[in-house]
């Protein structure tokens, strides 16, 4: 029986991180895998995680099953912290394990739709969109993002594309932090875009996995607001690994804006689709997360650890940015401190990006994706060094 089986595609990302574990050479930089590091190479507890967690192990009466759909206390907490006043009945909401979970719930939901919409995607976006949307069964198709040469976003190409798009159908966009590219959208070409949006009746998609890496925490769930205030059907995915370091525990919901009359059959499909696949979502992270949510002096702690890391991420991007500068004065590198999150392109060619890691030890994901917070200062002028080695070669 097996013999019949083909060969599933890798993901870049975690092949990457196999490359560099397979790579002999002592002196190598991995910055593949998206996890965040503090200067000495450490993804760190957060206080704020620790002492809610200490909490949750004194007062925790059970581990009994929660519902389908999780913890209506978390989902409701997450959903005001996010969308603020726009979140109310009109709400259908779930408990996911990580955003990725979320993501492929309203992706098997779109795909069992009797006249399925398209899926429309930011390229290059998140590498798992893809496989997601595949395995669902989905339609879905691709729209030109970012120029990783240029190093800039082809916005009006992408507006353009969308006049293909019919109504009832689906944007998925990433929000704060794009991933992989670090470019976000202007406010004004977010509104030009929820403006198209709007008018051909496409339905937003947005996907938040790095709130409180690119301004703040409070800022960077504006999109999310203005997506909610606007729209009477929406979906929002959250994944909140980032945002507490609770990458393990798999903390996320989805949440999704809907009519009145289609409320209820939507709270059914949703609760259909969990049960046939992830079924109950695991609950220590998202208690963690309520506990930290709804405690002012924890809250407090966990704001000000946060800024710290975006902060940390910041000062890599102008770092790098300063020493290019320094040592080569050619502005090769600049666009990195325009923009933010952990996620950066890097301006090579295939054929330089293999000799990257060929020539100079550092990994990256294919096609040029790095992890800034994964850089110390000691790892900057070799990275520059390399760049500069490959593209000039």
């Amino acid at each position: 029986m097996f013999e019949k089986v083909q060969d599933y595609p890798v993901d870049p990302i975690m092949i990457g991180a196999d490359y560099f574990a397979q790579d002999p050479r002592a002196d190598k930089l991995n910055l593949t895998v998206g996890i965040y590091q503090d200067a000495q190479g450490r993804t760190p507890v957060l206080k704020a995680v620790k002492l809610a967690e200490q909490r949750l192990v004194e007062q925790q009466t059970t581990k009994s099953y929660l519902a389908l759909t999780g913890d209506a206390d978390y989902c409701a907490v997450l959903g005001q912290a996010i969308m603020g006043n726009s979140y109310g009945t009109d709400w259908v909401a779930a408990q996911t394990s990580g955003g990725a979970v979320a993501l492929r719930v309203m992706a098997d939901l779109v795909a069992q739709m009797p006249q399925q919409p398209t899926v429309w995607l930011q390229s290059p976006t998140y590498g798992n969109y893809v496989p997601i949307l595949t395995a669902a069964g989905a339609r879905f198709q691709a729209l030109p993002y970012y120029d990783p040469i240029q190093s800039k976003i082809t916005f009006d190409q992408m507006l353009d594309g969308l006049q293909a798009a019919n109504a009832g159908d689906v944007f998925l966009m990433q929000g704060v932090c794009h991933n992989p590219t670090g470019a976000d959208m202007s406010p004004e070409q977010f509104a030009a875009l929820l403006d198209v949006l709007e008018a051909r009746g496409i339905v937003p998609w947005i996907d938040l996995a790095y709130l409180g890496f690119a301004q703040s925490f409070e800022a960077d769930c504006a999109m999310a607001r203005q997506i909610a205030a606007r729209f009477d059907e929406c979906i929002v995915c959250i994944t909140l690994s980032k945002s507490f370091g609770i990458y393990r525990d798999r903390a996320g919901a989805l949440f999704v804006k809907t009519r009145a009359p289609d409320q209820q059959r939507i709270r059914r499909a949703v609760t259909a689709i969990v049960r046939s696949g992830a079924s109950h979502a695991p609950d220590h992270g998202p208690s963690v997360v309520r506990t930290i949510l709804t405690d002012p002096e924890l809250k407090t702690l966990w704001l000000r650890e946060l800024e710290q890391m975006r902060l940390r991420v910041a000062q890599m991007r102008q770092t790098v940015v300063r020493v290019e500068q320094e040592t080569y004065g050619t502005g090769q590198l600049a666009y990195l401190g325009g923009q933010v999150g952990m996620f950066s392109l890097l301006p090579l060619t295939e054929a330089q990006e293999t000799a990257l890691t060929r020539d100079h030890g550092i990994h990256v994901v294919q096609g040029g994706r790095i992890n800034v917070a994964r850089l110390g200062d000691g790892d900057v002028p070799w990275l520059i060094r390399a760049v500069r080695d490959v593209t000039c070669a």
